[in-house]
């Protein structure tokens, strides 16, 4: 029994995924075959199609032990295989955060795992994933269901260490206390984190699964909160129906979760999980039904939740019921709803995602281009008029219009090169900008920041330390903002003057929006700042933890800077191109009218041979600004199989109108 609703969604996805990609390698043919073609615009292609090839879509699953997260993931990804492939047994379960995907580059399938003990030195997750000489990798064989379980059991490894050990790599000193054996050693995960790839269908078409362990064997890692879960499009947090929220369930919740129900383009969902333990033929099923609703409605209070974003389940019964194709007790295990409900969150917070990151800039780069193609051929249906009325008029005028099409193609190039200062200002511009986020200076400015770490006694002192470092971060951001807003108002200047001095079409200069960028460093910084907050509190002793806490923000800081520097430079590569494009392009055309021209003054049967030859272009640019117009009706969202919408989910064609 196949996973429909994922199954059918995600190849919809994919498929218009690869859809869209196709449509952007035609524009830029369409560029090319129309003499269009710029660098700066070709790379921000590049770009588009990269993050097509390259994005996944991420969901996570989040809870404590004995919940049935695991379980749930082998009910709804894994029933095909006949039996557990993820272990999920009692005492079988995963240690570590994992994610399940394909290596859509290397197409291998691996198991990569990161030794527990890299949590010691002050390296970002993130960092240790370009680090391949860190991971043991073992290979997966996927072609037995047997052999993969088996394979699968590293990630539940634990190690026997010393208390003060555990306490060093960030395990919480009296869930410690209470596993020590008589020689005072305790079982620890043997892994920090694992990265399982390998051919399923659904992870072949960008599926990515997040797993992770519960609290006890999590300990602090930064990571998890500050960068994993944020970047998944829908979080699954499992209960258990028998026990509801428990308090080691709320502290999972309020540490890891709670801060990014408001994130957009995330959607976030209890799952009460075991369901059967309610079931009871004596009672009845209306008894069974009650007492369910009760919990759920009670289990939205306590997290503060929707009621349609606590959905109930049984995965133990919905893997047998696949696995034994009986549809009748599926249906009773309620698992179909909520795989329903996750695949249009998923595809949705995507879609959405994908929207404002390549469709919306594709469009405004085909616009502009075909506004380009379409004064062309304007040009050249006035050029044609022109020689249609040069083929009555005396030698003398024709002298006179030839000499006038000269002044003007001398004029043009004039204004080519006047355009040059302006050029050299918006480069010194954009200069100052990256000056103020140049990477030596803010490395300069993580390593005081590390060195007062250390120099910390207290872990107050710590806590103001790193405060200071993000107001730093503020700072340098609102200087870049300042400089921005500056640049803006020259390009928007520059434009304006060259209109009114060439009265040419007014366009509008491609801007800097720079408070993109600082919403997204305030929200890396709040986050951060409420983590910080969680460790002062329960962490008081264990500074190693603040200052990986510290790699981990400075990894996701350093991640957007990177994106800013890119963004600022293709910005100071393309502001002027519209301007140029277009008197590279009237110059273009005059020339060649100009030589037409010329020959006609030579010897008048040329005319109608060059007639023929503009109607024919013309003609060309009717079909070729036909194409234009498909090419941009193709960028459209996905219609996907279902279509109702979660309540988190944005209404794309809502918001495209």
């Amino acid at each position: 029994m196949e996973t429909a609703a994922f199954k059918s969604q995600v190849q919809a996805f994919d498929d218009w995924k690869d859809g869209l990609a196709k449509n952007l390698e035609s524009f830029r043919l369409w560029l090319r075959r129309n003499q269009l073609f710029q660098p700066e615009t070709d790379l921000r292609l590049y770009h588009m199609l990269e993050t097509l090839r390259s994005d996944y879509l991420t969901i996570a699953f989040v809870g404590e032990f004995s919940r049935g997260k695991t379980e749930l993931i082998n009910a709804i990804f894994f029933s095909e295989y006949g039996q557990r492939i993820l272990p999920s047994d009692a005492g079988r379960t995963t240690m570590c955060p994992t994610e399940l995907f394909f290596d859509r580059d290397s197409k291998l399938s691996y198991i990569r795992l990161l030794p527990i003990e890299t949590r010691l030195k002050d390296i970002a997750l993130a960092d240790y994933k370009t680090m391949p000489g860190h991971w043991v990798e073992l290979p997966l064989i996927t072609n037995s269901a047997a052999d993969m379980a088996q394979a699968m059991a590293t990630i539940t490894q634990t190690k026997r260490v010393s208390f003060t050990q555990a306490v060093a790599l960030g395990f919480d000193k009296e869930t410690l206390s209470k596993s020590k054996d008589p020689d005072g050693y305790v079982a620890i995960p043997a892994w920090r984190h694992a990265l399982i790839s390998f051919p399923h269908p659904l992870l072949s078409r960008g599926l990515c699964i997040l797993d992770t362990p519960g609290l006890n064997a999590l300990g602090s890692e930064p990571e998890l909160t500050l960068s994993l879960l944020p970047k998944a499009q829908a979080i699954v947090f499992v209960l258990a129906a028998d026990t509801g929220v428990t308090a080691s369930d709320m502290a999972i919740w309020e540490e890891h979760i709670a801060q990014l129900k408001s994130k957009p383009n995330l959607g976030v969902y209890a799952v009460l999980n075991k369901i059967d333990s309610l079931w009871d033929e004596l009672e009845g099923e209306k008894r069974a039904e009650s007492s369910l609703q009760r919990i759920l409605e009670l289990t939205g209070r306590q997290l503060q939740l929707q009621a349609a974003d606590v959905l109930p389940v049984s995965a133990q019964k919905g893997l047998l019921a696949k696995v034994r194709q009986d549809q009748g007790l599926l249906a009773k295990t309620r698992l179909g709803e909520l795989e329903k409900i996750l695949s249009e969150a998923l595809l949705g917070n995507k879609q959405q995602a994908l929207w404002e990151s390549v469709v919306r800039d594709a469009g405004e780069l085909l616009t502009d281009n075909a506004r380009a193609l379409e004064k062309r051929r304007d040009q050249l249906s006035l050029q044609r008029n022109e020689i249609e009325r040069a083929r009555g008029i005396s030698q003398h005028q024709l002298a006179e219009l030839l000499e006038q099409n000269q002044s003007t193609l001398a004029e043009y190039k004039k204004r080519i090169l006047s355009l040059k200062p302006s050029q050299r200002l918006m480069e010194r511009q954009t200069r100052i900008m990256l000056g103020h986020i140049n990477p030596g200076l803010m490395n300069q400015k993580i390593e005081q920041t590390r060195h007062e770490l250390v120099g910390a006694w207290t872990t107050i002192g710590m806590h103001r330390v790193i405060h200071n470092f993000f107001d730093s971060l503020e700072a340098v951001m609102s200087e870049l903002m300042r400089e921005a807003e500056l640049s803006n108002k020259m390009a928007e200047s520059i434009y304006r003057k060259f209109q009114e001095e060439h009265q040419m079409e007014l366009l509008a200069p491609k801007l800097i929006v720079s408070r993109r960028y600082q919403r997204q460093l305030q929200l890396i910084l709040q986050e951060s700042q409420q983590f910080n907050e969680s460790l002062v509190l329960t962490l008081s002793e264990q500074s190693f933890m603040i200052r990986r806490f510290f790699a981990t923000t400075v990894s996701r800081t350093l991640e957007l800077l990177n994106t800013v520097r890119r963004d600022l430079i293709h910005w100071s590569q393309s502001v002027m191109s519209p301007l140029l494009q277009q008197l590279h392009e009237q110059r273009d055309l005059i020339d060649r009218h100009v030589q037409d021209l010329g020959a006609l003054q030579q010897d008048g049967a040329t005319a109608a041979g060059r007639l023929r030859a503009l109607n024919t272009l013309v003609l060309e640019l009717d079909q070729e600004l036909a194409q234009g117009r498909f090419l941009a009706s193709q960028l459209t969202p996905p219609v996907l199989p279902a279509s109702v919408s979660p309540s988190n989910v944005v209404d794309l064609a809502r918001l495209r109108r």
